[in-house]
């Protein structure tokens, strides 16, 4: 595992680039970059740190760098795995949300022949629902509640401030006891969102659905 640490240009590892002829193999590299599959695609980070476990499918071993974030991680014969990493909101600026386009490389797991690849990580920010409730009203019951998303960088005023943007998915639980769609809720501005629908007392599931720089929210369940 590796760890990151702040500077003046950014997030950097705490490590040095392995050159490519140390990650294994003594065949040429490929004379043309392409694309290739980096795992995972996509991270949402929210308020708290938590470790990261990439990986490249396509090869035995390899190097992968985001030098605009400062991130480095590698799995070589030379350095071993560091393919693990910490990553917490304060390591990010709110800019940094969406696809980051990294070069990978790497030695082929196919045939062992050297090159080098892009692969793309998108980050999204965290979301949540906040003070979700269920009403009875005339002929059937509403919704409400409101969005939130994180806020990342070192100290912020606040780590979440609400979001008014997108929607909010609604399910409830039918008589046959499977989930069924209710439909969507639009976010309004500060964040809030409503929904009704003509039916009875049910249980019901809500969730933020992601966008490209937003994650989607952990699911609130509700009865009413």
């Amino acid at each position: 595992m590796i760890s990151l640490r702040k500077s003046a240009a950014g997030i950097v590892a705490a490590t040095v680039l392995v050159p490519l002829t140390l990650i294994g193999s003594a065949n040429p590299a490929s004379a043309q970059s392409t694309t290739c599959d980096l795992r995972p695609r996509g991270t949402i980070i929210g308020a708290k740190s938590k470790t990261v476990d990439f990986n490249v499918p396509s090869a035995s071993a390899w190097t992968y760098e985001l030098p605009r974030i400062g991130l480095y991680v590698y799995d070589t014969e030379a350095d071993g795995d560091g393919s693990s990493v910490r990553i917490g909101p304060e390591m990010f600026k709110n800019s940094d949300a969406g696809v980051q386009q990294g070069e990978v490389q790497r030695t082929r797991r196919s045939d062992g022949v050297q090159d080098t690849c892009t692969a793309s990580w998108r980050i999204r920010r965290a979301t949540r629902l906040q003070d979700v409730k269920v009403e009875k009203i005339k002929y059937g019951r509403k919704l409400s509640g409101r969005v939130e998303r994180v806020v990342w960088g070192k100290k912020p005023d606040s780590r979440w401030t609400t979001y008014s943007k997108g929607s909010v998915s609604v399910r409830f639980l039918n008589a046959r006891g499977k989930w069924q769609d209710a439909g969507a809720a639009e976010v309004t501005k500060g964040g809030k969102f409503k929904f009704t629908k003509q039916i009875g007392e049910r249980k019901w599931r809500l969730y933020f659905q992601s966008d490209e720089l937003s994650g989607v929210s952990p699911e609130i369940e509700i009865t009413g």
